[in-house]
């Protein structure tokens, strides 16, 4: 698996709690019933596997598995980072499969220093190609 998210990556928590201040990556996943937006990655079980909940929901999680598209079905989540700084469409957002403490690869395999950036109203992935 390489080595996995900690709490604390490079200064900045980017694996969190649920609560309704919560910090870190945030990601977008299908809980079963409906796609939520709203969701952070409370722990990584392997490279593409996640422990994830809604923010503000800290008794409700689930495990899911990256994926390149929109998740559709239970246990399917996206995980994007952005090539320029700002979390935009048109700031080179790219899914990424897979994620370690200092690397995260996107489904071409090309590989990408990573940190996370805050713009005062949630945290986002900023990628550097190697």
């Amino acid at each position: 698996m390489g080595r996995p998210l900690r709490k604390d990556s490079f200064g900045t928590d980017s694996v969190g709690t649920p609560a309704s201040t919560a910090t870190g990556i945030t990601i977008a996943f299908h809980d079963g019933s409906a796609l939520r937006t709203d969701g952070i990655i409370i722990k990584q079980r392997g490279a593409r596997t996640f422990v994830v909940a809604r923010i503000g929901t800290p008794g409700t999680r689930f495990t899911c598995v990256t994926q390149s598209g929109t998740p559709s079905a239970a246990g399917q989540m996206r995980l994007v980072g952005f090539t320029a700084q700002g979390q935009s469409a048109d700031n080179g957002s790219v899914a990424i499969r897979k994620i370690t403490k200092r690397v995260a690869f996107d489904f071409s395999g090309n590989r990408y220093t990573w940190k996370l950036e805050n713009d005062s109203s949630t945290d986002y992935i900023v990628l550097t190609q190697f």
